[in-house]
């Protein structure tokens, strides 16, 4: 489902000097001692030395110490691009500020994992990972995914409430729901142009805000992801057109405080209509006979327009 490709450098190496320019441009452009927390996401790993030197991060801590007010820095990286020395050295560089690394886990179904999202790692590989930079006095955010390929609005639902779960029991309080969007160069593209694929109800991320907060209380601090990422969108999170502004400007006012009083009184007849008949469908496949029905339609279907 992800089209960042398209927004890389295509292969070219980016040096330590052109992103450290980067950090530089920004704090031309702001003033970063307005803020506690700052993100330092690179659309990649940012402790694999393939994509960013150390060089750079060093000398971008280095900017942040200036600013006493800045008392977090979150960054992101895959669970095996995240060496001990790499993430000591940066954590050394912060001085003290604490270090908070996002890491895409979207579902701790290894079903979903494996064969939805080709993630390449297992819940046992991030419980490891979980333990080591707990070690190191390091914070862990995991990102979630609402809504894979090839599965029903109501298998999605479950997927994160159980996923939401398998944090909280790790001892993590503070989650990223990231809502799957329609990209280029993508299977779930592939999918959504053979009307096999249709992004999440904003109804569901309601739903899931909803039964989190009653489900976990304090436990689980839940923020939805903007859905405008660094490569065009083709399609996102959406009800029925008429109510799509109203129920997303709720969801920001929600993500200032985890406050879901922000739902209450919200209302469209697509509530009652397609997103129920959405979260109530049924199919008697089983997701791996689906994904091979799925897969083999669309490459019937790119065969036939050649």
């Amino acid at each position: 489902m992800c089209g960042f490709y398209c927004a890389t450098s295509r292969g070219r190496e980016v040096s330590a000097g052109e992103y450290v320019a980067q950090f530089e441009y920004v704090m031309d452009a702001i003033d970063l001692g307005d803020y506690p927390i700052i993100s330092i996401y690179n659309d990649g790993n940012i402790f694999n030395e393939r994509e960013m030197p150390v060089d750079a991060i060093e000398k971008i801590c280095s900017y942040i110490d200036g600013y006493q007010s800045i008392r977090k820095v979150v960054v992101e990286s895959r669970i095996d691009y995240t060496p001990d020395g790499h993430v000591q050295r940066m954590k050394k560089a912060l001085n003290g500020r604490q270090l908070e690394v996002a890491f895409g886990f979207e579902s701790a179904n290894p079903l979903v994992m494996n064969l939805c999202i080709n993630k390449g790692f297992s819940a046992n590989n991030f419980d490891v990972f979980h333990s080591r930079m707990r070690s190191m006095g390091v914070l862990t955010k995991p990102l979630l995914l609402v809504k894979p390929p090839f599965l029903t609005e109501a298998e999605s639902i479950r997927d994160i409430l159980a996923t939401v779960s398998y944090c909280v029991s790790r001892g993590i309080d503070y989650v990223d729901l990231e809502v799957t969007t329609v990209e280029k160069n993508t299977v779930v593209h592939e999918l959504w142009k053979n009307d096999l694929y249709r992004p999440p109800w904003l109804w569901s991320l309601v739903d899931i805000l909803q039964r989190c907060r009653a489900q976990f209380g304090d436990h689980a601090h839940v923020y939805v992801s903007p859905w405008t990422y660094s490569v065009e969108s083709l399609d996102g999170a959406r009800n029925c057109g008429v109510c799509d502004a109203e129920i997303t400007a709720a969801i920001e006012r929600y993500n200032c405080r985890f406050d879901t009083a922000e739902f209450e009184g919200l209302d469209c007849s697509c509530r009652d209509g397609g997103w129920k008949e959405a979260v109530t469908a049924k199919t008697p496949l089983t997701i791996p006979e689906r994904i091979r029905e799925q897969l083999a339609f669309v490459r019937q279907a790119r065969l036939s327009s050649l």
